[in-house]
């Protein structure tokens, strides 16, 4: 059965003064159609590089793809022209952005702005889109949406800007959203508030949403599987309940003793020492080698292969080669 989303092998470089660097590595992940995945990861791990490039919204005189395809229900996106892409952006597939206030237009009403994201993909009037954005506003849990189409962005909360930016995002029903840190700007009873929301609208229009983050515990809430980056690479994939029950590579471990644990003991809190290496200087090896509490000699030379354990869990870690019954704690 074709997946409704495909990214295969995927491969992304950027232009620099010293030649072209390699930020995403031969990565590769399904989405069926319904199901959520989240793709989590430190900071300059490539998470929003890959949301981005399935959009194909990187800048194109900086980045390219060197590697591999995007295919959405089998038809290739990386091979579609502009005007082709432009009848999926909006469309078929959605973004919401981190930060609402740099993605929505301050100059405009936001009445105007959610019209814009109705009429776009459609031959609907000014006066029926204006209907449908008060009713959209209203669906995204926006109290007296008949006053908030007249008022501008800045006279908005953080979590009312993002509700707009949802709204625009499912205007026009889209098979895929695409979440950049949606919850990242928002204090922690609001970001619930719009997790639950996304939850809502995903059940109720039978959405595929991809969840980008560096939060675990937002991960273990919304989705069914999980993607953990590293440095430009996936290094262990699978679904969220095997995953956070037994995870096997050695930086998703860390990542999860690194969450605060309110068991009513006092414990100092576990971090990953070092830093992401820059892209520029990944090494040959393992690329978490220099971080890792497992290291073995041929880290520093072999990269190690993302290995195929039991159920569709992947790990990208050389403590699975030849052994995939190897557990690690």
């Amino acid at each position: 059965m074709t997946k409704l989303l495909e990214i295969d092998h995927l491969s992304i470089e950027f232009a620099s003064p010293t030649g072209p660097i390699q930020v995403v590595s031969s990565i590769s992940l399904d989405l069926e159609p319904g199901q959520t995945h989240g793709i989590v990861g430190e900071s300059g791990s490539g998470k929003s590089v890959t949301s981005l490039s399935i959009m194909r919204l990187l800048p194109k005189d900086q980045a390219r793809v060197v590697e591999g395809d995007i295919r959405l229900q089998g038809q290739s996106l990386l091979g579609m022209s502009e005007s082709q892409m432009q009848k999926v952006r909006g469309n078929r597939i959605a973004f919401i952005f981190q930060e609402p206030m740099t993605a929505l237009n301050p100059v405009f009403k936001i009445g105007r702005q959610v019209r814009e994201a109705i009429r776009q993909h459609s031959k609907k009037s000014k006066r029926a889109a204006q209907k449908e954005a008060i009713a959209l506003l209203s669906e995204v849990g926006i109290s007296s949406p008949e006053q908030i189409v007249n008022v501008y962005p800045h006279q908005l909360s953080g979590g009312m800007r993002q509700r707009v930016m949802i709204a625009m995002a499912i205007a026009s029903n889209p098979e895929i959203l695409i979440a950049d840190e949606p919850t990242t700007a928002l204090d922690v009873t609001i970001q619930a508030q719009i997790l639950d929301l996304m939850k809502k609208l995903q059940k109720e229009r039978g959405m595929a949403m991809i969840l980008i983050t560096h939060d675990l515990g937002v991960v273990a809430e919304v989705c069914d599987v999980v993607s953990v980056m590293y440095a430009g690479q996936i290094v262990e994939q699978g679904d969220v309940k095997t995953l956070f029950r037994e995870p096997k590579h050695p930086y998703t471990v860390g990542l999860l003793n690194s969450i605060p644990q309110f068991s009513g003991k006092e414990k100092r809190l576990q971090a990953i020492s070092g830093q992401v290496p820059h892209p520029a200087e990944y090494p040959a090896g393992c690329r978490i080698a220099a971080r890792c509490p497992s290291r073995m000699d041929m880290c520093d030379n072999i990269e190690p292969t993302l290995y195929e354990l039991d159920h569709g869990h992947r790990c990208k870690c050389h403590l699975y080669r030849g052994d995939e019954n190897v557990t690690y704690s």
